[in-house]
């Protein structure tokens, strides 16, 4: 895989994440689905349970995905250019969908209970999901150091 393959895929499933919140944002928003249904449904312990794993999944899943996503890569420098553009092509979509699945989880659990404390954690994640946009500058600089890590084992 070449550069450019690389951030293609990249960028794909990046907006994929956004254009499927947005969606999602939309489909409550217009009242395709009512907004506080499983606050009707579920007992306040279910609604108890659902905020707090929301923040929860925010809490551990932003700090796992952007510091994850620097450690792993940190840690597999020096091998081959294309072992490391495919391990830095696995950790960014791993990266992507980990944001994504917080972003996802507060949307639904904002709209289907109304709790608040979700819209800032999905603002949070969508945050985390901007500052996550891949570019060729980043590729480039995680390869220049792999190269120079290679060079240095040598």
């Amino acid at each position: 895989m070449n550069n450019n393959e690389i951030l293609k895929s990249l960028r794909i499933n990046y907006i994929f994440s956004i254009l499927a919140a947005l969606m999602v944002i939309v489909v409550f928003e217009t009242g395709v689905v009512a907004k506080d249904t499983l606050g009707d449904l579920l007992s306040s312990t279910w609604t108890y349970i659902l905020q707090v794993t929301a923040v929860m999944v925010t809490v551990l899943f932003i700090p796992l995905a952007i510091k994850g996503f620097t450690n792993s890569l940190n840690k597999a420098l020096g091998c081959s250019d294309e072992e490391f553009r495919k391990l830095f092509a696995k950790k960014s979509i791993q990266r992507i969908f980990l944001i994504f699945i917080a972003l996802l989880l507060n949307i639904f659990i904002y709209y289907g209970i109304g709790y608040n404390g979700s819209l800032y954690c999905g603002l949070f994640a969508f945050g985390a999901l901007l500052y996550s946009y891949p570019t060729r500058m980043v590729l480039n600089d995680y390869l220049e150091q792999n190269s120079q890590a290679a060079k240095e084992k040598k």
